[in-house]
């Protein structure tokens, strides 16, 4: 099952640019900043948290945001972003991704402005498609430990960006810290967004917080991330639980994620298995393949291995996956090309 996991063609529909750096490009982008003569304060990623292959630490959601604004330091020039870019979107094709939204917040550094963010990530998407065979599209996202104002400005931006480049950016989504902030506030900027023609996912259930679970499902997004506390035996409700079969939006799972936090306490308890069960559409995901040190293929071969999933089930999934990805009119193309691929296997 290992190389079987590894050679099929897989979607990536969550996936967060820092954290999905990797110690080889963060090694790299440091490089960049030695060769180009800048200061660079990153070594507390070496001296302070790094995370050898095949660490088995567990992480809080604390550690999991520093090493993001680690790697956010490293990004914190245009060249250093585009690279950081570049190479994560190699490391998925590697992996055997044929299509992948990457998701970022757009942020004011030194050197650059949030627009100046996004049309950098949108040329390097569009610079990778030239060298692989990876299909590339931008998620816009929102830091929901953000002020209202300038998550209505990053909206902004997001609804111009899709409308001078609708063939890379393709959604919005709200995250960060699940401690912190309400999504009710946030509700008026998605809501434009949609409006808009953007798609929308939220991280959804990340912690036991029932009022704001209904209010995520009642807005009907296209898709949610996590989902973690949903069903009763989870921390959810039977009111949340119904409500999700019933809307059957499909979930996004980060198995490795939710381990590493202590979301869920092992694979076997993993809630895949609720949504699995109950026919909810489901998409393995990495959330963040550097912090956890983790691959896609890795992720598919941890669900197949947990949850007694042959191939032929393994296939089902990823080709339900292309039934929600927010690019329009790639579905058909993509289930050829994994069927193509999987025939000559």
């Amino acid at each position: 099952m290992n190389n079987f996991c590894r050679n099929m063609p897989k979607i990536e529909l969550h996936a967060h640019l820092n954290g999905s750096i990797s110690q080889p490009t963060m090694l790299k982008l440091m490089r960049y900043y030695a060769d180009s003569g800048i200061e660079d304060k990153s070594n507390a990623f070496i001296n302070e948290f790094q995370i050898g292959a095949g660490d088995s630490r567990i992480l809080s959601i604390i550690d999991c945001f520093q090493f993001v604004t680690i790697a956010q330091s490293l990004t914190r020039f245009p060249e250093a972003l585009k690279l950081a870019t570049l190479l994560t979107l190699q490391e998925f094709h590697e992996e055997g991704c044929i299509y992948i939204e990457l998701r970022s917040t757009p942020r004011n550094t030194q050197y650059m402005t949030m627009k100046q963010y996004i049309e950098t990530i949108i040329e390097a998407i569009r610079e990778s498609s030239l060298q692989i065979t990876l299909v590339s599209k931008y998620i816009i996202s929102i830091d929901r430990r953000s002020a209202i104002s300038e998550a209505e400005k990053i909206i902004n931006l997001a609804i111009d960006s899709h409308k001078q480049h609708q063939d890379v950016v393709v959604g919005v989504e709200l995250s960060g810290d699940p401690t912190v902030g309400k999504f009710s506030d946030f509700l008026p900027a998605f809501s434009r967004a949609r409006e808009a023609g953007l798609k929308v996912t939220l991280h959804c259930g990340e912690i036991c917080n029932v009022e704001e679970i209904l209010e995520m499902i009642e807005f009907n997004p296209d898709r949610i991330g996590h989902g973690t506390c949903i069903h009763p035996d989870y921390g959810g409700t039977a009111e949340t639980w119904s409500a999700l079969c019933e809307s059957k939006i499909p979930v996004e799972v980060c198995l490795t994620s939710n381990i590493k936090t202590k979301s869920s306490p092992d694979y076997s308890s993993h809630h895949f298995k609720k949504l699995y069960e109950a026919n909810i559409p489901v998409i393995i995901c990495t959330d963040d393949k550097g912090v956890f040190i983790t691959s896609l293929s890795q992720e598919h071969q941890i669900c197949a291995d947990t949850f007694n999933l042959d191939e032929s089930e393994m296939v089902k999934i990823t080709l339900q996956a292309c039934n929600f990805v927010f690019a329009e009119g790639l579905k058909d193309t993509l289930q050829k090309r994994i069927n193509d691929v999987m025939c000559k296997n």
